[in-house]
């Protein structure tokens, strides 16, 4: 279960009432061509009857385009996911890790419905925010409907994502002045209820039914058109069948990043000087979808382990030099060359990505909420695996400031 909360890179256009004072017009509004980003850290515990299973830490960046605008104000928006996931599982105590990631696109009106996406299991809060068409007065309340959305195809055996509607109180509560910039604040509440022990709903899954609330309050920023910073906190309880509770206990925050393309030939040159500069052997920069990657191929670790050499430690030092003067989320992904089985190259893939992760957040070139890793076993390689040459270039590592 991952109650990944996703202010779905809301836009926003406040106006102002010149003829009545403290009311604000809320819509969303775009261009084609817009870009922003959002992240967010979701912090997550998991019962099983009642029983702590585990603790798991979300953390989640969503980059999204607009791609069109129609005449009535909605808005096709692509939108990129990325989450990086780490476990705690409370009986085994083991420290599990991994990244995923997925694109989708989805239309949205300008008082905030989310519609025809085309992921059946994204967005996971669809509605959230939503806007009455008139101008509110701070202290006014509304309502409007919304959906939670949850992959729990595996937990419950069912054909399709499980799709529970709320309706949702807002409140613009008042006005606060953060950093000198004064930011317009709404509280959002809800719970929901669904009752699926005849099967009527989900017929042929263990699935009985769910209930939960959720506490949010969004700031946003009118000067900039969007969400400055929001907070959450959640709980979802999921009964199967046979009697069996599934509690989710959590809270979440997010900010807006701004969007800083650096994916040009002008900053590849840069990377370039310093890979020069230090003479770093078996390293390269190019322009890719997602940013600037540096490649670094044959990486050195212990063997069959993630433990990085005091050689490659060495180069990542020097390469954070320039990574440094670049405020982007980095992306790190993790490959192997072709020895083992697929699942054993998968973890150890994703394992030396999180090394290196790791060994960038300790250094302070970013922090734990602005790195994101991934683990590509051997289903990508550079050169052949038939060699030792081959595979040395096979096991890399990638570094991508992203877009």
């Amino acid at each position: 279960m991952k109650k990944s909360f996703f202010l779905f890179t809301a836009v926003f256009l406040c106006i102002n009432n010149i003829f009545a004072e403290n009311t604000v017009l809320f819509q969303f509004k775009h261009n084609i061509g817009d870009a922003v980003s959002h992240v967010s850290t979701v912090e997550e515990e998991a019962y099983l009857n009642g029983k702590l299973n585990n603790h798991t830490q979300f953390i989640n960046r969503t980059s999204t385009t607009i791609v069109d605008v129609e005449e009535d104000g909605s808005s096709l928006l692509n939108t990129h996911y990325m989450t990086t996931q780490n476990s705690l599982v409370n009986r085994t105590g083991n420290y599990l890790s991994w990244g995923e990631e997925s694109n989708v696109t989805i239309r949205r009106t300008r008082l905030g419905e989310l519609y025809d996406s085309d992921s059946d299991s994204l967005p996971t809060v669809r509605n959230i925010p939503s806007f009455p068409d008139h101008e509110v007065a701070i202290g006014e309340s509304w309502q409007a409907d919304g959906l939670e959305v949850h992959d729990c195809k595996e937990l419950f055996g069912m054909n399709q994502s499980l799709v529970i509607p709320f309706t949702a109180t807002y409140t613009y509560s008042g006005n606060d002045l953060i950093n000198g910039v004064e930011l317009q604040v709404i509280d959002v509440e809800y719970e929901f209820f669904q009752d699926n022990t005849r099967g009527k709903i989900y017929k042929g899954s263990t699935y009985a039914g769910a209930r939960g609330y959720a506490k949010q309050k969004i700031w946003w920023d009118c000067s900039k058109n969007d969400i400055d910073h929001f907070n959450e906190e959640f709980q979802i309880k999921m009964v199967d069948i046979y009697g069996n509770t599934f509690l989710f206990n959590g809270i979440s925050t997010g900010e807006v990043t701004e969007y800083k393309s650096v994916n040009d030939d002008t900053n590849v040159q840069r990377l370039q000087n310093t890979v020069e500069k230090y003479k770093l052997d078996n390293i390269s920069v190019r322009r890719g979808e997602k940013g600037l990657t540096i490649s670094m191929e044959n990486i050195q670790f212990e063997a069959d382990s993630d433990k990085l050499l005091p050689s490659e430690k060495t180069k990542l030092e020097q390469l954070g030099e320039i990574l440094r003067e670049f405020s982007n989320d980095l992306l790190i992904t993790g490959h192997c060359a072709e020895r083992g089985t697929v699942n054993a190259r998968q973890k150890l893939s994703e394992e030396r990505a999180q090394a290196v992760a790791d060994f960038l957040v300790n250094k302070g070139i970013r922090d734990e909420y602005h790195i994101f890793t991934q683990g590509k076993g051997s289903t990508e390689p550079v050169a052949t695996n038939s060699t030792e040459e081959g595979r040395s270039r096979n096991r890399r590592v990638e570094i991508t400031i992203m877009d």
